[in-house]
């Protein structure tokens, strides 16, 4: 997708068509744009769904609170 011109959003909206898992869209937006992580979560996040992107930054929260 990257050589026909399309952008991180692009990618990580296709992604998300085709997988149920926001984290392998994470590790694949990274690792196709070659961003760390945490902007390719950024990435992804936006392009959720708002009540599954809610759901996600709640678990991020969770998780760096424990």
């Amino acid at each position: 997708m990257l050589a026909a011109g399309a952008d991180p959003d692009q990618i990580a909206r296709e992604l998300l068509r085709r997988t149920d898992s926001p984290i392998s869209a994470i590790k694949a937006v990274a690792d196709a744009t070659g961003m760390g992580l945490g902007d390719a979560k950024e990435v992804v996040h936006r392009n959720l769904a708002p009540p599954v992107r809610e759901a996600a930054e709640q678990l991020w929260r969770d998780l760096l609170d424990s």
